[in-house]
Formats: structure tokens, C-alpha cells, sequence
């Protein structure tokens, strides 16, 4: 065990490397021990569901112990390089070294640095050809690693897809495989879904894990309650899974697929039981449609018939477009009105076709003028730009919505703001948009500039637009090969760390290890063909590419593809799960 005490007065949010919070798990007796590390700071980890489900789930199978560690901050950094303390733990202060295995999850691909960052601090070798038996097994989970090459040279297996089956199986492996050798081990995990080892799968499809009915998945009732406020510090309940709009733009949309939703009665027994293990009062029915959840009115009557008298703030992190989500909102907002958020992505009617984003103009309007009349006044909308197929008059749209809107709202508020957040369009893999060419800098400087002009002095509007150098190395990376891997040492070696952090962001060192490395951005950044391998190709989550060619080419001919809970769109996922349409509710059907 690490000794960290005489260190905490000198550092800022001390508990955040204390740990001992409500519902930690300290375990004394185990076979296995995995540190599951979340390469950013604590603050940020810990408002990851997915760490709160794992963290719950992993540590109730026998002879396992799952333990946590999150990125330190600059100023914890330097007291343990200077102090040769070495990477640890949060609950026992267990070197990471000392781990059968760490496992990080990778939800944004500019926390990859973080991870060689925590290695390093760990002693730890980046490269699996270096690591030996006396270092713990690495792995890798989350949303990134449907594209597993960037990290393929580093990571020893990834778990690809839904982890609530096929992550305490594994640890039941281990458990029951104690003795056996780190390759030993990863021969017997090598056949289990969504396991990919890059040593054993070079010519092997790897099939995303799926958890096929929510209702069968442990609980996760016992969330941890942190010592200090984090990003989203309340309780989070995932109503259900996966999103059948089929935006093309949406990598989640497309690799949580199919949408399965957990039924009302398990939803209110999890909240329930979940509110009563944390103190918490509030609470986020998480989804990536919230509003779309069958149930999502009884599930919301009911929580306000049992609570209303104990004032819960009951959280929608995502709505739709439309004025039934102004009438859910209504019911958990019945108080002050804080924001309301809108996502039209796109300010033509042409360009919300082409991204099949099934939002017309009137919707938007509805929606804002409902929301207004409310009695929300601050609205926030979010635009992408850099869209395959997109032209400047296309741009100049999203300035002549937001004014459509600001028109429409104004006769019933006199204290209307909207926020208009632009972000840089990234093609993700396993989307009808991964072929597509990501804008340059100098194109994003340009059209940037084009809005900056077009709302020079727009009344009641305030603009806001994403870094568009993260935009470009968000490319680079998200659609990266195994060369992507050498440039994170180097890039590392120069100092990237925590880019999401202060000022620690420097651009120009991305830029000196892609030209050392000569890297084309053509190769990352532009238009792909239909007929080229990619460098996920090894990852199939259940759609075919001939859907996603289908789906492009429908892009171009601004045709729009239903709902697949209205009629099923063929996009390949009942060839991989015939149950898919029959594992959401009935009434669905």
C-alpha cells in the first residue's frame, strides 16, 4: 500500500485520491485483482455509467476484486515523480503493476495519451511485445474500441460491446485460471464475444458482445457517492439501450444496436433501490432517446407520485426534437427553469435529410415556441458542420433557423437567449458516413469564419464554436490504423497529457510527431473508397457494409429511412440476433 497522506494538504481536491467513499468495495480475500482506470481525472471518471455498472457488477463474483484509478492531476504528478510513487489505486493504494490486470476504458480518443501517461507513472511497458509475465494483463473497453487498431499495439484483449456478461465471465476465467500463463489465459478467453486479442485475431471477424435483454443484467444499485463534486453527481439509470433513428452522422446510434429497453417495473425497482444505497435526490434516466422509451410517462408519473412529496430531481439527458419533449420536460422541471437543449444538427431542411436526422423546420419551432411558453427562456441548440455534402448556403441555414426561432419565441419572452454550439463533423467508423473526407484545418477556419460573420450582432444569440484541432486530431485517431499507436509515444514523449484540462493542449507537438512520422493526413482525414479495407474491418457490431453503403448513397439522393421500430430497415443486425425487434417492449412491435 501506497502512502499518500502527507502528500494530500498539497494538492487540490485532495479526496479525489482518498477514496473510502459510500458503496467503495474493499475486498481482503480475492484470487484475481483488476484495476479499472479511467484515463482522465477523478471528477470526470466517475461520471462515467459505464465504471458505476462494471465497479458494481465485477465485484460480486467470487474470488474477484475490481478496484479503480483515475489520471492525477499536474500537481499529484509531480509529487510522484518526484517521489518515485508509482501509479496507483483508489481503494487499497495497490501499485498498478501489482494488478493481474488493468483494464481502462476509452470513451474519447484524446484520453489515449492519459493511458501511456499511467503506464509510464506505473512502470509499466507501453508495448505488449514488452511486457513480461511480471506485468498484469491491459486491457481496453468502451466506445472507442470498435476501433481497436490505434490501440492495438499497447492493449493486450479488448472487450468490444455491451461488458455486463462478457467481462465477469472473463473474470470468472481468471479466477478459475489462476496459475496459468498471461498467454495461457488469452486462449481461453480468445473465443468468447467480443473479445479481440491482436496477437491471436489478425484474420478473425470479432463479433460485438451483446447483452440481449436488460431485464436479465445484475443490478447496480450500490453507486459509489464521491467525497467531491463530479461532472454528474447524481444517481444514473440507463432506462434503455441503444437508438433506432438512424441519424448517419451517430456512431452510438448505430453500435448500440438493437435497442432494448428495461421494463418499467425493473426500471422503478432499480431507481428505488439505487436511490435508497447513495442519498442521492436526484436521479438521470439515461438513454440516448429518452424520450423515446415506451414507458417513459408511467415511468415518470410514477416517480412523482412516490417521491413528489421528498422533491427528486428527475434528470432527461436526451430528448427529441418534438413538443411531446417539451411535455415531458414539463413534468420533471415543474420549478425553475433552468435550459432547454435542442439538437437539429443541421439548419436546412436538405442537410437534416441527408444525415436522415427525421426533424423538419416546423418540429423545431414547435418545440422552441412550447419550450418558451414553458417558461424556459435560455435555449441551446447544437449544429455540426463539415457534413458530406454540405455547402456554404447550407451553413448560412443554421444562422436563418436560429433567427426563424428567435422570431417565433420572442412574442412570449422578453429574456430569450440561445446559446448556438457548433461542432467539427468527425466520420466515425461503423457509420454510412466512415468513407466520408473530414474537413482540414484551414476548411474549419474558413467556416468558422463564414458563421462568425453571419451572426455578427444577431440579437439574443451567442455562439459557440468546438476546438477545431481536436476536431482534426479526433479524426486522425477515430479512424486511425496501428500507426496511430507510434505517434501516441511520441506525442506523449512531447508532453500530451490531460489535453482536456487548463492549457495543457498544445497542437503544435500533434503536429511535429505526425510529420515525424510522415503521416499523410490525406490517409486519415480524406474520402475513402467502398471497396478499401478499413482499419476496424476486424470488428463486425452487426451491420452490414452493404446497409451502410445503402444508407450513403441515400445520403446523396437526400432520402430519408424510417424508424426501424416503425419497419425494419434491413441494416443486418436480425442476421446476428434474430430476437432484434422483439427485445424491446410489445408495444413497439
Amino acid at each position: 500500500m501506497i502512502d499518500i497522506e502527507k502528500y494530500l494538504l498539497s494538492v487540490e481536491k485532495p479526496v479525489q485520491y482518498m477514496g473510502n467513499e459510500v458503496n467503495s468495495v474493499h475486498k481482503s480475500e480475492y484470487k484475481v485483482n483488476m484495476c479499472l482506470f479511467f484515463p482522465d481525472i477523478y471528477e470526470v471518471g466517475m461520471s462515467n455509467l459505464g465504471i458505476r455498472i462494471l465497479y458494481d457488477i465485477l465485484n460480486k463474483v467470487d474470488g474477484f476484486s475490481l478496484e479503480r484509478g483515475f489520471s492525477p492531476q499536474e500537481d499529484m504528478e509531480a509529487i510522484m515523480r518526484e517521489n518515485s510513487i508509482s501509479m496507483f489505486s483508489l481503494e487499497s493504494r495497490t501499485p498498478l503493476k501489482e494488478f493481474d490486470v488493468v483494464g481502462f476504458s476509452l470513451s474519447y480518443e484524446m484520453s489515449y495519451t492519459n493511458v501511456l501517461n499511467a503506464l509510464d507513472l506505473a512502470g509499466i511497458p507501453f508495448r505488449a511485445e514488452d511486457r513480461t509475465e511480471n506485468d498484469p494483463l491491459i486491457m481496453a473497453g468502451g466506445t472507442c474500441t470498435v476501433n481497436p487498431a490505434p490501440m492495438s499495439k499497447i492493449v493486450d484483449y479488448f472487450v468490444i460491446g455491451d461488458g455486463e456478461d462478457v467481462m465477469p465471465e472473463i473474470a470468472k476465467i481468471f479466477v478459475a485460471n489462476k496459475d496459468k500463463t498471461k498467454a495461457e489465459k488469452l486462449e481461453l478467453i480468445k473465443d468468447i464475444d467480443g473479445v479481440y486479442i491482436p496477437k491471436l485475431h489478425r484474420d478473425k471477424k470479432i463479433k460485438k458482445a451483446i447483452v440481449r435483454n436488460l431485464d436479465n443484467t445484475e443490478f447496480y444499485a450500490d453507486q459509489i457517492v464521491p467525497f467531491v463534486k463530479i461532472v454528474h453527481d447524481r444517481v444514473s439509470v440507463e432506462i434503455q439501450r441503444g437508438c433506432t433513428r438512424g441519424c448517419r452522422f451517430c456512431q452510438a446510434g448505430y453500435t448500440y444496436r438493437p435497442v432494448r429497453e428495461r421494463t418499467l417495473e425493473k426500471n422503478l425497482a432499480l431507481i428505488e433501490k439505487t436511490l435508497k444505497s447513495t442519498g442521492y435526490n436526484e436521479v438521470s434516466l439515461s438513454s440516448l432517446s429518452s424520450s423515446d422509451y415506451s414507458k417513459i410517462n408511467p415511468l415518470l408519473s410514477n416517480l412523482q407520485k412516490k417521491y413528489g412529496e421528498s422533491n427528486l430531481s428527475i434528470g432527461l439527458p436526451s430528448l427529441r426534437m418534438n413538443p411531446f419533449s417539451v411535455e415531458v420536460a414539463e413534468q420533471i422541471q415543474s420549478g425553475k427553469k433552468t435550459g432547454f437543449t435542442f439538437a437539429p444538427e443541421a439548419g436546412t431542411q436538405r442537410m437534416r435529410d441527408i444525415i436522415n436526422k427525421g426533424v423538419t423546420e416546423e418540429d423545431v419551432l414547435e418545440t422552441a415556441v412550447g419550450a418558451v411558453k414553458a417558461g424556459w427562456s435560455s435555449l441551446k441548440f447544437y449544429f455540426m458542420i463539415g457534413l458530406p455534402f454540405e455547402t456554404d448556403e447550407d451553413l448560412k441555414g443554421i444562422h436563418e433557423l436560429v433567427m426563424k426561432v428567435v422570431r417565433a419565441c420572442k412574442p412570449f419572452t422578453k429574456k430569450l437567449n440561445i446559446t448556438v454550439s457548433i461542432s467539427n463533423f468527425v466520420p466515425k467508423p461503423h457509420t454510412p458516413f466512415q468513407w466520408a473526407e473530414q474537413m482540414n484545418i484551414a476548411e474549419m477556419e474558413r467556416k468558422h469564419q463564414l458563421l462568425r460573420d453571419v451572426f455578427y450582432r444577431a440579437k439574443h444569440t451567442t455562439l459557440k464554436m468546438h476546438f477545431r484541432e481536436k476536431s482534426y486530431l479526433e479524426g486522425f485517431l477515430s479512424r486511425g490504423d496501428e500507426k496511430i499507436s507510434d505517434l501516441l509515444e511520441i506525442v506523449w514523449k512531447k508532453g500530451a497529457k490531460l489535453e482536456d484540462h487548463g492549457r495543457n493542449f498544445q497542437f503544435s507537438r500533434w503536429k511535429e510527431a505526425i510529420d515525424e512520422l510522415n503521416l499523410d493526413e490525406k490517409d486519415y482525414l480524406g474520402e475513402k473508397s467502398t471497396d478499401v479495407e478499413l482499419p476496424w474491418h476486424m470488428v463486425d457490431i452487426g451491420i452490414s457494409d452493404k446497409f451502410y453503403i445503402s444508407e450513403l448513397n441515400k445520403a446523396k439522393e437526400m432520402a430519408l429511412t424510417p424508424d426501424c421500430r416503425d419497419n425494419c430497415t434491413g441494416c443486418g443486425m436480425k442476421g446476428r440476433i434474430k430476437e432484434c425487434g422483439e427485445l424491446v417492449s410489445d408495444n413497439l412491435k
